[in-house]
């Protein structure tokens, strides 16, 4: 033991044992037993040499409701104790600082400006405060710019028709490892909140139905649209009706995914119709009559003798919308009229192509073969009917590789060798390689997006007078085939007898007449008589002379208009610049008439072009590994033309699923 201490302790001892022995020396202070009792407690005290230190109380202190004239409320958090919390910074002070002394230092040194404003200038902030904190006080799971990062990846995951997986096995590993490599550990460590498939989901679940909302919202407003419509069967043997919608939006037509249904396939045409009923009207909560367009292909599950779904559809419209066949689907019935010997040679065409493609050895060894030899091309390509580029496609492909073809097959054996060895054959595969090669460039021009039915029609009129014309050109005493140059060029190189190109000409002058005779039966001219009728509306400056606007059949109000129009140069400029949609109604305030006889023309749609690249969607959706994916949210996200507005999705999910 410290000798100072022990002298200290002693010390204390002696003074302890004076007092007690001087206390029963006085007389008449206490008895025996209390001075005895005394005694033992000082003892037992000072023989025990740890300090005593006596604890200072601190009391907590309390808000009160005068604070607010400093700028103070009481912190919505919950603290152990009242703190106040700053209305003009949001800063939270420690209890210690609730004094009106430290309060007000605080405001005449952080807000010295603010000193002299009245008690209502910080019962007005208190109310923002408050708003911001019942938001920000809330625990979250992950921070904003993790459940960002997570809505972008599903976001993109959806557009790019990927996998959920690929976020968890793809994207995040990579992002890991450029982060780790580029910044550090920690960083990296942040992305782990965007992982599993099923975040994926549902945040792609989320941002559907946020899409879905914001197209809702647009058009519950009353507005006017027009709707393409097509079924077809996926993978599951289950029948899919894709729909979409045009409208206007803003300063042109918005296109966009409105629904998937998925029907069984023995439900009758009314079924059909009762099905897309109840989506739209009962679940979207759209009007009938607002929509001014229907557009459909042929088939009998649609317009049908037993189904008539397109009837139902016109009936709850009033007949106020009209019906389009869609153009893309009778440019493809027209060009199915073909004669029966130009049709032998497109059918030992794919004879040709089904024996090396139906084995996946010829395939392979005749892919070999083109590519050691140098050729251009070095596989061929499936017929399919419904497919609308097909003919064109697999036609050129072997017209291209029709030496490559010989030789595999001469070696192969087989009798469809001795085809290609007929030169006749061969001509006439290279007109039907140019033909449908045409063909298959008004298909895609009539698939183009916003197109109107002024375009289209042109695009149809213009090909039907071309086959007139090449008829001429073929019936002349010097006939011309310039038209069709992979032809031209086969019967410059190669020689062919007179009576040969003769029969050869005759047949394909039968080919374009049946072809220019069944575009007039789809096509038909009488269609088109309201277009005729309403040419303004394609080109309203045409008529700035007045007797060309008296054969319009317009009403007064309305030559009026079209007067004015047509004499204005700034909007001759936004007609050159804009498309006719945007153009219609960027002057429908100046020009309220035409503008409305103007729009319900240019608003249906003229092809199912959406609905097929929809159909493509689902497919590669639901492919065989995963055919059993409902695919509604995957199909809305990758199939909206509507951008999600990313700070809404954030301020709605406060508290991110994990």
């Amino acid at each position: 033991m410290d000798p100072i201490v022990f002298k200290r302790k002693r010390k204390n001892e002696v003074k302890c044992a004076d007092t007690c022995s001087s206390s029963a020396a006085a007389p008449g202070n206490v008895n025996s037993d209390h001075v005895e009792r005394n005694t033992d407690c000082n003892l037992q005290t000072s023989t025990s040499f740890e300090p005593h230190f006596k604890k200072k109380k601190v009391s907590a202190r309390r808000y009160n409701e005068d604070y607010l004239k400093y700028g103070f409320i009481k912190c919505e958090k919950p603290f152990e104790n009242d703190r106040p919390q700053c209305v003009i910074c949001n800063n939270i002070l420690a209890n210690e600082s609730l004094k009106p002394s430290k309060l007000k230092r605080h405001l005449e040194t952080q807000h010295a400006e603010l000193t002299d404003k009245p008690l209502e200038y910080f019962q007005r902030k208190k109310k923002d405060v408050k708003l911001s904190t019942r938001f920000l006080g809330c625990p979250t799971a992950v921070s904003e710019k993790a459940l960002l990062s997570s809505y972008l990846v599903a976001y993109r995951v959806a557009k790019e028709k990927m996998a959920h997986t690929a976020a968890e096995k793809i994207i995040l590993p990579a992002c890991l490892d450029m982060v780790r490599t580029i910044f550090d550990d920690k960083s990296a460590d942040k992305l782990k909140t965007i992982s599993s498939d099923d975040i994926i989901s549902l945040r792609m679940c989320t941002i559907a139905e946020h899409l879905e909302t914001m197209l809702l919202t647009r058009l519950q407003t009353g507005i006017d649209f027009a709707i393409q419509l097509d079924d077809s069967t996926d993978l599951g043997s289950g029948t899919t009706l894709l729909v979409y919608v045009r409208y206007a939006w803003q300063e042109d037509f918005m296109e966009d995914f409105l629904c998937c249904l998925n029907i069984t396939s023995h439900l009758s045409g009314l079924d059909i119709f009762t099905e897309l009923e109840k989506c739209i009207v009962g679940r979207y909560k759209l009007n009938w009559k607002n929509c001014k367009g229907i557009t459909s292909d042929g088939a009998a599950s649609i317009t049908g003798r037993h189904s008539r779904v397109i009837k139902k559809l016109l009936e709850v419209t009033d007949n106020g919308a009209v019906w389009n066949h869609c153009f893309i689907h009778r440019e493809a019935l027209a060009s199915r009229e073909i004669p029966q010997n130009l049709l032998e040679v497109l059918k030992n065409a794919v004879k040709v192509v089904n024996f090396i493609k139906g084995s996946p050895l010829n395939n392979q060894l005749l892919e070999t073969f083109c590519s050691e030899i140098g050729a251009n091309r070095t596989h061929l390509l499936y017929h399919t009917k419904v497919r609308w580029l097909s003919h064109g496609k697999i036609l050129s492909r072997v017209y291209e590789l029709r030496n490559e073809i010989h030789l595999f097959l001469t070696e192969k054996k087989s009798h469809l060798a001795s085809i290609l060895e007929d030169d006749i054959w061969v001509t006439k595969l290279a007109y039907l390689t140019d033909i449908f090669g045409i063909l298959n460039e008004l298909s895609l021009k009539l698939q183009g997006e916003n197109s109107n039915i002024f375009q289209q029609v042109e695009r149809i009129q213009g090909f039907q007078k071309t086959l007139l014309l090449w008829q001429a050109r073929l019936k002349s005493s010097r006939p011309s085939y310039y038209m069709f140059p992979r032809f031209l060029q086969h019967i410059e190189e190669n020689v062919i007898s007179e009576n040969l190109l003769k029969e050869i000409k005759l047949e394909i002058l039968v080919h374009l007449t049946s072809l220019s005779q069944t575009f007039n039966h789809f096509f038909p001219q009488e269609k088109f008589e309201t277009l005729r009728e309403n040419s303004w509306v394609k080109d309203p400056f045409a008529f700035r002379n007045p007797e060309s606007v008296i054969e319009l059949n317009l009403v007064p109000e309305e030559e009026s208009e079209l007067l004015q129009l047509s004499s204005s140069y700034t909007l001759k400029t936004d007609y050159e610049a804009l498309t006719l949609s945007a153009f219609w109604i960027k002057v429908k305030e100046d020009f309220p008439l035409l503008s409305r006889k103007s729009v319900p023309l240019l608003l249906p749609f003229t092809t199912t072009s959406l609905c097929e690249r929809g159909f493509s969607v689902l497919t590669q959706l639901k492919a065989k590994e995963r055919n059993g994916l409902k695919g509604a949210a995957d199909m809305r996200v990758a199939l909206s033309s509507c951008v999600p507005d990313w700070s809404e999705l954030l301020s709605r999910q406060v508290h991110p699923s994990p």
